[in-house]
Formats: C-alpha cells, structure tokens, sequence
C-alpha cells in the first residue's frame, strides 16, 4: 500500500508540475488548528514554496490577545504579521524565498474601514481628491494588495478576511483537519484548482 501511495503522489506531482500554478494562497484557520497542527503550516509553507508560489497568507480567528501571546510563529520565509489592530510587523527568514503573511484576527471588514478612513484622511488633508479615487486608489491602502488565487479552508464557514481581494479568488473546502494535513491533500488542492476555469467575474 505504501508503494501505491508513493505512485499516486508522484502522479499527482506530474499533474500539478505541468499545470498553471496560483501565485497567491491564502489558508483560513482559528487560533487553535494553528496551534495544534503548527507542523502542518510550516510543511505548508514549504510546499508552496516547491511550487515556486510566490505569496502565502494564512489567516487566523482569534478569540483575545492572550491567545495570541501564547502563539509560535517561527515560519519559513519572509514573515510578515498583521495583528487584530491592523498594525504590522516584520521577520525576515532566509529559509524559504516566499512572502508569508499571518493575519491575526483583522478580517476583512475592519480593514475596509480603516481604508475608507485613510482615503477621508487623505482627502481631509488636501492631498487627494474626491473625484480621483477609484479602485486602484482604494487597493494601494489594504494591508494585502495581491489578490489571492485561491482560499482554502478547512470546514465550511466562509471566511471573513481580504473581502476586497478575494472576490475572484477560488474557494477550496476540505473536511480534513489542519493538524493531518498531508502532502498529498496539498496536490489535490492543487490539482482541484488547476481544473477549475476561472471567469473573473465574466
């Protein structure tokens, strides 16, 4: 069984190789599934690095900030963590050339929000005006500006982070929990995306 395992994972690696591969993925959890299956993130983040995916952002529910003290955020790559305040701060790895983001807790809402009030703060000030705001005015203030390709979450709850960005982006639910995430759940979120045809919206 193993050796037929071992075939099946070489065969969706071909698969997956030759395909069109997302630049951007986002995984939603709660503060929990990162604590528990932490060795599942950071293999995640390896993962997506083999496939030379340039951004990750993980996205994580938080409950208080005590909870966010007693949290572990020793992963590969360019670390960047946005806290639920919407304040930033930086780590930069060396392991693993990929930009990884940690949400903690500032959904999508919140930071729409805080754009509308920079943008009013902006034009208060003399330094934009109303009629020049547009879509690209609004994305140049999010804290994310890359759109992901596609968001998977374990569990069926859709999630409440980048609600700007993503609204375009493939959304892929799985029943398997964060802590038993395996490589080859990896390559069938993967393949899963690569035959989906993406519309934008058309």
């Amino acid at each position: 069984m193993e050796f037929i395992r071992r075939l099946y994972i070489k065969k969706l690696e071909r698969e997956v190789l030759t395909g069109v591969k997302p630049q951007h993925i986002v995984v939603v959890a709660n503060a929990d599934e990162f604590k528990q299956g932490f060795d599942a993130f950071q293999n995640f983040t390896k993962w997506c690095n083999l496939l030379d995916v340039k951004i990750l952002t993980i996205c994580l529910h938080v409950s208080d900030e005590d909870e966010i003290k007693n949290m572990c955020f020793k992963i590969p790559g360019k670390l960047r963590i946005i806290t639920p305040d919407g304040e930033e701060r930086n780590e930069d790895g060396t392991e693993l050339d990929i930009n990884v983001n940690v949400i903690l807790g500032y959904g999508g809402r919140i930071e729409l929000l805080d754009t509308v009030r920079k943008i009013a703060a902006k034009i208060k000030e003399g330094k934009l005006r109303t009629e020049d705001v547009d879509a690209k005015t609004l994305e140049s203030f999010l804290k994310i500006r890359e759109p992901p390709d596609l968001i998977i979450r374990a569990g069926e709850e859709i999630p409440d982070f980048l609600i700007w960005q993503s609204i375009y982006s493939e959304l892929y639910f799985t029943d398997i929990r964060w802590e038993s995430f395996r490589y080859i759940d990896f390559l069938r979120c993967i393949r899963e995306y690569q035959r989906r045809e993406r519309r934008y919206g058309k």
